[in-house]
């Protein structure tokens, strides 16, 4: 059974120093994680970053198992990232964009790996600018069949982020032969699904949002977007 799952944070919004600190960053990272920190670029990628890009990576894979398990509760620490590889020639930039979009990741800089949890084991992809941290997550390595969007917004209340977000799927999403009259509906589990003329339709979809910026994935196996 397929899932999707994906995680923003917006980086001007975190506390720097409070990220660095050992009481914070130890609920959120393993000592393996902190010892595969160590083997990393520093300069490219700073600690602050670093556990933002954990949690984003960890956030994701909860919500793509969680929607195959609700039972699942998020502890962080048992969510291990084994991997990271840096990409070619990186530096950290703004994004330049308000909207972002894609089918996988092959035009996009993305910082790769892996993540487990228990005996269960998927591939990341994560972008990373100075103003934001998207992750999203697959149970293989190719992330083709992976539809994305990131956005900023003009207003980061609640009511406003979970309105915008939706908005921005079904908008995007509203051109794809077959999906008529698209809504977006939590279930049982809390769990958004997405709706076509009001059936619940096997096309997993996640959400996120964090102050001024909402991202989506969406497993699109099977269906052509062009």
């Amino acid at each position: 059974m397929i899932s999707a799952g994906n995680d923003i944070v917006c980086l001007t919004a975190t506390n720097v120093t409070r990220t660095k600190s050992p009481e914070f960053y130890a609920k959120i990272i393993s000592p393996a994680e902190k010892a595969l920190f160590n083997t990393l670029d520093h300069v490219v990628l700073p600690f602050d970053r670093f556990v933002w890009l954990l949690w984003s990576v960890k956030e994701s894979a909860y919500k793509y198992f969680h929607r195959l398990d609700p039972g699942i509760v998020f502890t962080p620490v048992k969510f291990e990232v084994r991997s990271i590889e840096i990409p070619a020639g990186y530096v950290c930039a703004e994004s330049g964009a308000d909207k972002i979009l894609g089918e996988g990741f092959e035009e996009h800089n993305t910082f790769n790996g892996r993540v487990i949890f228990g005996d269960k084991k998927l591939f990341y992809r994560t972008m990373i600018f100075s103003d934001f941290i998207a992750s999203f997550v697959n149970i293989d390595d190719d992330f083709m069949q992976v539809f994305w969007g990131i956005k900023r917004i003009d207003d980061s209340s609640y009511r406003l982020q979970s309105e915008a977000i939706r908005k921005f799927v079904l908008s995007e999403l509203g051109n794809v032969p077959g999906l008529d009259n698209l809504a977006i509906e939590k279930n049982e589990d809390e769990i958004p699904v997405l709706l076509s003329k009001g059936k619940r339709l096997e096309v997993p979809v996640s959400l996120s949002h964090h102050e001024r910026w909402v991202a989506f994935s969406v497993q699109i196996q099977g269906m052509a977007l062009r």
